[in-house]
């Protein structure tokens, strides 16, 4: 873990010296990253062909178990569900809305007067925000922020050729 004590440059060779340090910290963080992916994919390769084999046994369960039961739906017809010591079937009566082209049954919708079964979004186009003039944004309860945000980039490929130490 880190130390609680923040180290504060005095001058530019120390802020220099902080990018250096910056530069390696980085390095050693994508070092480690690659390593965890790596023993990771070992980890989802292995444990994956197990996984996979017990999806199949899944849903062939799951295809015997619906089989049998579709073949005696009979059974449901008064109660709709069938407890069982360890689980329970059921026949549950669902309601799906199919359509083809979205934009067609919109158009039809439309036509028909059912405009309340069409989703519309509406949404503030950020982008085009910041084209407009502030004056008249600021009516309609949009301010514009402006900050000068730093960017600190350290020599990542120069660092790399030299050993790292961190501690």
């Amino acid at each position: 873990m880190s130390k609680n004590t923040e180290n504060v440059c005095n001058n530019w060779t120390e802020v220099d010296l902080a990018l250096k340090k910056l530069a390696e910290l980085n390095i050693c963080k994508t070092k480690l990253e690659g390593e965890q992916t790596l023993k990771i994919n070992e980890i989802k390769e292995l444990i994956g062909k197990q996984i996979l084999c017990l999806k199949q046994q899944i849903k062939e369960t799951e295809r015997s178990i619906e089989k049998y039961s579709i073949s005696n739906k009979n059974e449901f017809l008064k109660k709709r569900s069938k407890k069982l010591n360890y689980g329970t079937i059921s026949f549950k009566l669902v309601k799906k809305v199919c359509f083809g082209c979205a934009d067609d049954v919109v158009k039809a919708l439309k036509t028909l007067g059912l405009d309340f079964c069409v989703r519309t979004k509406s949404e503030p186009d950020k982008e085009k925000l910041l084209d407009c003039d502030e004056n008249l944004l600021l009516r309609a309860g949009v301010t514009i922020k402006k900050e000068d945000k730093i960017r600190i980039e350290p020599k990542i490929e120069r660092t790399a050729d030299t050993d790292i130490t961190v501690g």
